[in-house]
């Protein structure tokens, strides 16, 4: 199970250096942005060097948002997190860019059906 998710963010990340539409330039610089601490739509339309009504524009005319494409990215880098063994569900939460676990187990939820913790049993044994 482990390698599948491993070669499933892999994929993921490949996936989005062949596209380039906006919201896959948006998801590139999001996971470098939360990286660095400042994932929010300021950082990003300056990165991009956009406006931040022609992102809201450009992501509304592929049937998207801003808070929408930030929660995929978040969604796999969640996964890639947890994976590493190292890393604490606290750690993963302000890697992510939310300010408490609580935040975090939440939005790990609506994504998964499960908490953190219980997605770590389940689905990486391992770790």
């Amino acid at each position: 199970m482990y390698g599948q998710l491993i070669e499933q963010a892999e994929k993921y990340l490949r996936s989005l250096y062949a596209q380039d539409n906006i919201a896959a330039q948006l998801k590139r610089r999001l996971a470098e942005l939360l990286a660095e601490g400042e994932a929010n739509a300021d950082a990003a339309c300056r990165a991009l060097k956009l406006s931040r009504r022609t992102l809201q524009r450009r992501l509304r005319a592929e049937k998207t948002s801003f808070q929408k494409v930030l929660n995929e990215v978040r969604a796999v880098l969640a996964v890639n997190y947890l994976s590493d063994n190292r890393l604490k569900a606290l750690e993963v939460a302000m890697l992510l860019g939310y300010s408490s676990i609580s935040s975090f187990t939440t939005a790990f939820k609506s994504w998964y059906d499960m908490p953190p913790a219980e997605y770590r049993q389940k689905y990486l044994p391992h770790v």
